[in-house]
């Protein structure tokens, strides 16, 4: 793939996207760290042996990603710090008020794949956003790394849709009440 690289021709605007790119790149580390708890903590509440196996595997995946954004701070020369988000910290108090609201099985499976991949929608902005501005500051290794874990949460999104559409909304739907 070919970069087509274009930066601010201000020398403010330059140290005005430099900040916002390290703000946000802070915030989705704070983002993924807190995640990867919450994932980890879900997989006792969750009946889909495919959505546990789904899960486990993002959770791991989501170190992954910590260690790449890692090697981003590196590459930008600044020091790993995070950033708490706060739209971050609503979904996973809602995360809470889900398993307080449904009971094990299908219906709440339905609700946890709901609640990640909303989860994950944001993470897809915040990557997108990420590689966009790495990309206008001429930053191309960390283009590639921001890519790799964009790619990977459109790639989970995806296999979470197959999983509800397979068979756990129909078994929600078809749950006696």
């Amino acid at each position: 793939m070919q970069l087509h690289l274009k930066t601010p021709e201000n020398t403010d605007e330059v140290t005005a996207l430099r900040t916002l790119f390290e703000d946000y790149l802070k915030t989705i580390y704070w983002s993924e760290n807190a995640l990867a708890q919450v994932f980890i903590a879900l997989l006792d509440d969750i009946a889909s042996k495919d959505l546990i196996r789904l899960m486990a595997h993002h959770a791991a995946n989501t170190k992954i990603h910590t260690d790449r954004i890692e090697k981003v701070f590196e590459s930008v020369g600044v020091k790993p710090e995070e950033k708490k988000s706060e739209s971050v910290a609503c979904l996973i108090a809602e995360s809470r008020q889900i398993l307080s609201l449904t009971e094990s099985g299908p219906v709440r499976d339905a609700a946890i794949i709901a609640w990640v991949q909303h989860v994950i929608h944001a993470e897809i902005a915040s990557y997108g956003t990420l590689r966009s501005f790495a990309l206008t500051l001429r930053e191309e290794d960390v283009v590639r790394l921001l890519e790799k874990n964009l790619e990977e949460e459109k790639e989970l999104d995806l296999k979470l849709s197959l999983v509800a559409e397979a068979y756990v909304n129909d078994e929600a739907a078809n749950k006696e009440i």
